[in-house]
């Protein structure tokens, strides 16, 4: 469901990822999830669990809070 802390913690994957020039699907073999998954998770449709927020912030070479909005 699509929340503001949803789109707000999407739109800063999306912008990491982006900046390290690797693609969804890139970033979710990093991850071991679907790449369908993290287009979810960036448009804001997927509230992913801590366990999956941690292993994105390993995907992104990034620590945990540089990824929560404030």
């Amino acid at each position: 469901m699509k929340t503001p802390i949803n789109i707000k913690f999407g739109l800063i994957v999306a912008e990491r990822r982006n900046r390290l020039g690797i693609s969804q699907e890139e970033l979710a073999f990093r991850c071991g999830v679907h790449r369908t998954y993290i287009g979810s998770i960036e448009r804001g449709e997927k509230s992913p669990t801590l366990n999956t927020i941690e292993k994105i912030a390993a995907g992104l070479d990034t620590d945990i809070k540089s990824l929560i909005p404030e």
